[in-house]
């Protein structure tokens, strides 16, 4: 009897638990930030507004390899190279920082020179005084400056820097010899991690990635976007601002007659210029 009503027990024990039911809440939180490149410079060539604008504003959504999508429809321009002051159309940009040098070079007495006008740029505002000539005096690369400009970029994600080269002309002795070409304008691009150029930059940012070396003149990237930047890691390195979280982006451009020695007064004189587009592309 006594294992029967144990056995009665136990059922009617399973029949209870069998039949409880248990209510449940489900929460799922859920966060997305995608990869953003924010670049700033210009708001324009012959720029109406220098103070630092945004020109794009890149999410890293498309596919690798591709041009990023950006979220504002504006191209924007670069600066010259120590400032804030936007690149002018057809005027030698040069870096801001730099006075122009003498054009008299190689000899042992090559004159006084004074940069009275346009700062980098040799013109009738500038004063020489008279020099002796030699065997080894020459007017070469002090009769061009280099073209320096520049661009920042404040990124959360890695990101590769493609460029394509359009647009040439030339006048004067270039166009009327009809040697020059794009390969006659040389290409370099460095960066630097933090400075302040009228706005302070790069105290919470680290070196994003580093450059291919293939691009060495415009011709290599004529009217085909290539790769000038190969990004592994973002700028941002700690919490900051926008302007604190970039870095600034340098292009150096030279004239050369083909030699890779830059400017000889066999070339003549004239104009030349082209149009460099850097675009951001998902690494």
């Amino acid at each position: 009897m006594k294992l029967k009503k144990l056995l009665l027990a136990g059922g009617a024990a399973a029949i209870v638990t069998a039949s409880t039911a248990y209510a449940s809440i489900i929460d799922r939180p859920f966060f997305q930030v995608l990869g953003v490149v924010v670049v700033w410079g210009a708001d324009s060539i012959d720029g109406t507004n220098d103070a630092p604008v945004v020109s794009d504003f890149v999410l890293l959504t498309n596919a690798t390899g591709s041009a990023g999508a950006d979220l504002i429809a504006a191209d924007g321009a670069t600066v010259i190279t120590g400032t804030l002051d936007a690149i002018q159309d057809g005027v030698e940009n040069v870096d801001g920082l730099t006075a122009a040098s003498n054009p008299v070079t190689g000899g042992v007495a090559n004159g006084t020179f004074t940069d009275n006008g346009t700062a980098g740029i040799l013109d009738a505002a500038d004063t020489l005084t008279a020099f002796g000539i030699d065997a080894g005096s020459d007017v070469t690369g002090g009769m061009l400056q280099e073209h320096t400009s520049s661009f920042y970029v404040a990124s959360n994600a890695a990101f590769d820097i493609f460029a394509s080269s359009s647009a040439f002309t030339a006048t004067g002795d270039f166009l009327a010899d009809g040697v020059l070409n794009m390969s006659n304008i040389t290409f370099d691009m460095a960066l630097d991690v933090a400075g302040d150029d009228g706005l302070a930059y790069g105290s919470n940012a680290q070196s994003p990635g580093t450059f291919p070396g293939t691009v060495t003149d415009l011709d290599d990237m004529n009217g085909v976007a290539t790769k000038v930047f190969d990004g592994t890691v973002r700028t941002a390195s700690a919490r900051g601002s926008l302007a604190s979280q970039s870095v600034r982006f340098d292009n150096t451009y030279t004239l050369d007659d083909g030699t890779g020695l830059g400017y000889d007064l066999s070339m003549g004189s004239g104009t030349v210029q082209a149009d460099v587009t850097y675009t951001i592309y998902v690494p």
